[in-house]
């Protein structure tokens, strides 16, 4: 960065922040760089506070005096990181600090994320009955072809979206699935309506990698940005698999706490 400023709350869209980049020689560092360092130095400030929204992207361009092309590549970068986060028809923000999410036995998600009191929310994309296919069967330690209870959602913390997941249960062991998720899209809570007071994890597996088309959309990130990948196995005190969970994180959006 070449000019200092001092860092204060940001008003959404406000382009005062913008008046402190000065242009050094391409040849020294490119453009595009250098818009990404002095956005970095803005986040890193507090004057672009988590949550805040960027002015639109024809402004800015106009603003710094540079190609929206330019732009666009640093922007594209910071969204790849998980700085920024881009709503489609929206705008582009601040993505909001790493969540703390314990991971501990029989504990439902919103009690295990420590959301410092952001509202978490539960968005259900997917519930259906289906026979297990080969991966199902195996994690579940069921006869292929078995019936099974596939769920998919989105949670989300303040309306930002965290976290997608595939979860797939056993059908013979929760038949009144449906109508107990129906009340408050809680699976501890169908669990308990079928006597599961208390289970454990017996596993969980993490791995990063970049988004993909659907988990992209599903998580509002530009295609390829870093994230992190979980596999998770649940059982009964019985010793019975009742839940096998995958999910797609944003890298930064989150501290799994063990």
């Amino acid at each position: 960065m070449n000019k200092s400023f001092r860092a204060q709350p940001n008003r959404s869209g406000s382009m005062s922040g913008f008046d402190g980049l000065v242009f050094r020689p391409r040849s020294d560092t490119p453009i595009w760089q250098q818009i990404y360092d002095y956005l970095i130095a803005l986040i890193d400030s507090g004057y672009l506070q988590a949550g805040s929204q960027l002015p639109g992207e024809i402004h800015l361009a106009e603003k710094l005096g540079v190609t929206r092309i330019t732009l666009r590549r640093a922007l594209q970068q910071l969204q790849q990181e998980g700085h920024l986060t881009s709503r489609k028809g929206v705008g582009v923000f601040v993505r909001s600090l790493p969540l703390a999410l314990v991971v501990r036995d029989g504990s439902r998600f919103s009690e295990s994320l420590t959301a410092d009191g952001k509202s978490v929310a539960t968005q259900t994309l997917f519930l259906d009955r289906e026979p297990a296919d080969a991966d199902m069967a195996a994690q579940l330690r069921l006869p292929a072809g078995a019936p099974v209870i596939r769920l998919r959602r989105v949670r989300s913390a303040d309306g930002q979206p965290i976290y997608s997941s595939t979860k797939v249960f056993p059908a013979t062991l929760l038949p009144d699935f449906e109508v107990v998720y129906a009340r408050r899209q809680s699976v501890t809570d169908v669990f308990v309506a079928h006597g599961i007071q208390k289970y454990r994890r017996v596993e969980t597996r993490i791995s990063g990698g970049f988004a993909a088309a659907d988990e992209a959309q599903l998580l509002q990130l530009t295609l390829g940005t870093p994230v992190f990948r979980t596999s998770s196995i649940n059982e009964d005190a019985a010793g019975n698999r009742i839940e096998w969970a995958r999910g797609c994180w944003l890298l930064t959006s989150v501290d799994f706490i063990f």
